[in-house]
């Protein structure tokens, strides 16, 4: 097995990179008096309100869900490859295809990348454990699993449906990875591995929430 590790360390530097990180480029311009300053009062508004569903407006208004996307999406392309899009994996087998037990130990390795960064996305330890639904990394990271056409579509359909139906992120995770399974298999067939580990991964927020019997939060902005 060869490793490219010009394409490994970006890859787990940016699906393992927790969201909260990004706050230094906020507190940075804070400092600098570019912060917008009426984002505090919308935010005690909605948290006010006990109305945690998931809302169009709020969430594609947050850029740093932008930057979820991006570093899912390019993470997962680094780590697993997209060969329709001229990617190869940061994994290559020794020999040409290699052997079926070396691809399955390559497999096996990529999902455990990924499943420690998704770890890391919705588990927070701030005074105390906080369980967060990392919707648009799943968005990034779906296309990378998935392929396009899952990934994209079934990011869709779940805000139609939720524009419909608005639901809490609990929910919306779980009709998420509803349409995610159905689309999978339909574009990349009953057979693919990466499919079937998205949707548990994207389940595993949900269940580790109901375990636990707390909500899952939304990323928004801390008062402090």
């Amino acid at each position: 097995m060869s490793i490219n590790f010009y394409y490994l360390i970006p890859a787990i530097i940016l699906l393992w990179m927790p969201r909260h990180w990004l706050r230094v480029g906020r507190s940075a311009a804070r400092k600098l008096g570019l912060a917008r300053r009426n984002r505090k009062r919308d935010f005690v508004r909605i948290r006010e309100s006990g109305d945690n569903r998931v809302n169009f407006g709020e969430e594609f208004k947050k850029p740093r869900n932008y930057i979820d996307f991006m570093r899912a999406l390019l993470g997962g392309l680094m780590l697993i490859g997209n060969p329709e899009w001229g990617i190869d994996s940061c994994f290559g087998s020794s020999g040409g295809a290699g052997s079926p037990s070396q691809g399955m130990f390559i497999f096996e390795l990529q999902i455990a990348l990924v499943t420690i960064g998704v770890l890391r996305q919705f588990v927070r330890f701030e005074g105390r454990v906080t369980f967060y639904a990392p919707l648009f990394y799943f968005a990034g990271l779906a296309i990378a699993l998935c392929g396009f056409g899952a990934g994209f579509f079934a990011f869709l359909l779940v805000w139609v449906f939720n524009s419909a139906l608005p639901i809490p992120p609990v929910g919306f995770l779980t009709v998420y990875s509803l349409f995610l399974m159905l689309l999978g298999m339909l574009f990349q067939g009953l057979r693919n591995y990466y499919v079937y580990t998205a949707v548990i991964l994207f389940l595993l927020p949900v269940v580790v929430s109901l375990m636990a019997r707390r909500s899952l939060a939304l990323f928004n902005k801390k008062i402090k």
